[in-house]
């Protein structure tokens, strides 16, 4: 009885330190490069990271075998954004790579915890990824950005599927594409302020 039930507890906190556990706001934070371990996870998720140095801030996923993944961010100086990560085509992540030369915060959420893209019109700065409801028939996408770098916008029927690149420019922009019907799914990656309207 005290093997089953020592058996019983040792699943439960096996249960507890999970990957799905691990992306319900973990929060992560140092300073310098560092290497952050998690839970092997192939569930697409979200991570916010922030960034308080002067000079180089890059970031990968590590795969289960150790080697590098997705780069995430790669910016100079100040950061705070959220991105996508096992994204399509990745193998897993295990953990992180993180360079930077001054203090920074990696906290992992999962996919629900995108800001919603709810009316026509939605306005942010820098990397966001936003959830819509899944777009149907002939559907258009006004993008604005004020920046001085990339400005790229990608569109995805479902997580972790290959997405649709829509936009990908460098500095400032003004256009009007196509947005896949299906889309629910929306990521952002900027470095000033930008504007997003869907008709």
């Amino acid at each position: 009885m005290l093997r089953r039930m020592l058996a019983v507890f040792a699943l439960t906190a096996a249960a507890l330190t999970t990957p799905t556990a691990a992306q319900a706001d973990t929060r992560f934070h140092g300073e310098g490069d560092d290497v952050v371990r998690i839970h092997t996870t192939k569930k697409p998720g979200l991570l916010r990271l922030t960034h308080r140095g002067e000079s180089n801030f890059i970031v990968h996923t590590v795969d289960p075998r150790g080697k590098p993944g997705e780069l995430l961010v790669n910016e100079i100086g100040p950061y705070d954004g959220t991105v996508l990560y096992n994204d399509y085509g990745a193998k897993g992540t295990s953990g992180l790579a993180i360079r930077a030369d001054g203090a920074w915060t990696a906290t992992f959420m999962p996919l629900g915890r995108a800001r919603c893209w709810c009316a026509a019109t939605i306005r942010g700065r820098g990397d966001q990824v936003l959830k819509l409801s899944p777009t149907r028939g002939l559907r258009t996408m006004r993008a604005a950005h004020s920046g001085e770098a990339n400005f790229i916008v990608h569109a995805y029927t479902r997580p972790g599927s290959y997405s649709d690149l829509l936009v990908n420019e460098i500095g400032r922009y003004k256009g009007k594409v196509l947005l896949p019907t299906g889309t629910r799914l929306v990521t952002v990656h900027a470095d000033g302020p930008w504007t997003l309207t869907r008709s």
